[in-house]
């Protein structure tokens, strides 16, 4: 399909194309900084979330699943 769309275009060269064959690499090229992501997960965990579950407490609107 892309094929046909770029020959449709004049283009018959080949196309290139990044090294996304791990998810590692995939976010590298996506521009993730997985790091980052993984410690501002992890202080959400630790620091926001049991905030959120005490106020649903005392709502008394805590969900148990």
């Amino acid at each position: 399909m892309l094929a046909k769309v770029l020959a449709k275009h004049g283009f018959i060269g080949d196309v290139p194309m990044p090294d996304i064959s791990t998810k590692a690499k995939a976010q590298k090229y996506i521009g993730l900084d997985m790091n980052t992501l993984n410690d501002n997960k992890k202080r959400f965990l630790q620091e926001i979330e049991p905030k959120w579950i005490e106020e649903a407490k005392k709502k008394g609107k805590l969900i148990k699943i």
